[in-house]
């Protein structure tokens, strides 16, 4: 599985998932089949269609100063979330091993889990991975739990974080996250759906959010790659290489906007050759 930064997840932005119109699937994928912890209440919920879900199944380490897995996937497909708030007196641990026991009841193979300082800063799940700032907590007492089984011919991922807070409020999300098919994207990569025609078309765009969070997370330059659709004819070439020029001088102005030094960047755009562009970079020296 190819590496790449999760700090992508932030497309989430969605929360940062870029997520969709409701996209309702069979009960028998849906959360309702994993009971409640008892007497918590129910902070968040969602049913959604999602791209770029983040399927995280190795521990994290830092390079260069950012965190990343051996082991992850960026999906497009349905998420049930629940997010619970515990009752006082209850801890996330036991909430953890309240929801990994149904999903081991239900079939759910496991994939990944940690537990502990072993799954890295509890930072980087909130923010960056679920985005959902409440559950940045003390990384002594989070869990992470990942398995998947089949579900009428799709794969789905049963996951479970837990963790308690600084202010001893303890957490618990479940989510079940039905699969579609996954972006075969590049580390850094994000997919633009369309070339953005002006400055705030770009600015609102998941893809520009997290060139922005590459920035905050990385002081060494980037080479940032705009690379639209592909073209099946000459005449569409030009268009695209208009747009993309167009584009380039729209980054360029939104940087500056954003107090980004032109000396951290270069920009460079080609037309590609896949179904939908992409916005990506790559750490230079």
């Amino acid at each position: 599985m190819q590496s790449m930064a999760i700090f992508h997840s932030f497309l989430r932005r969605t929360s940062s998932f870029m997520l969709a119109s409701a996209f309702f699937l069979p009960a028998t994928v849906f959360a309702d089949e994993i009971a409640p912890f008892p007497n918590a209440t129910l902070d968040l919920q969602l049913k959604q269609s999602v791209t770029s879900y983040p399927v995280i199944s190795s521990s994290m380490k830092k390079v260069n100063g950012i965190v990343t897995a051996d082991s992850e996937q960026w999906l497009d497909g349905s998420l049930d979330r629940k997010l619970y708030l515990l009752p006082s007196g209850k801890s996330s641990d036991e909430a953890y091993r309240f929801f990994t026991e149904q999903f081991k009841k239900l079939g759910v193979t496991p994939v990944f889990s940690c537990e502990r300082f072993s799954c890295g800063g509890s930072n980087f799940w909130a923010n960056n991975v679920f985005d959902i700032a409440r559950l940045y907590g003390l990384d002594k007492e989070q869990a992470y739990f990942l398995g998947q089984k089949e579900v009428d011919g799709k794969t789905a991922y049963y996951l479970t974080y837990t963790v308690r807070r600084g202010n001893k409020r303890e957490y618990a999300l479940v989510d079940i996250f039905t699969a579609g098919k996954a972006k075969a994207l590049k580390r850094n990569q994000v997919v633009l759906p369309t070339l953005p025609g002006s400055l705030s078309a770009l600015a609102s765009s998941d893809a520009y959010k997290a060139l922005l969070k590459a920035f905050e997370n990385q002081s060494r330059p980037l080479l940032i790659t705009v690379e639209s659709a592909s073209a099946g004819r000459v005449s569409e070439v030009d268009s695209l290489s208009r747009q993309l020029q167009e584009i380039q001088t729209l980054l360029q102005s939104k940087l500056r906007e954003d107090a980004i030094s032109s000396s951290r960047y270069r920009i460079q755009s080609i037309v590609g050759d896949q179904g939908e562009g992409t916005l990506h970079w790559q750490v230079l020296q």
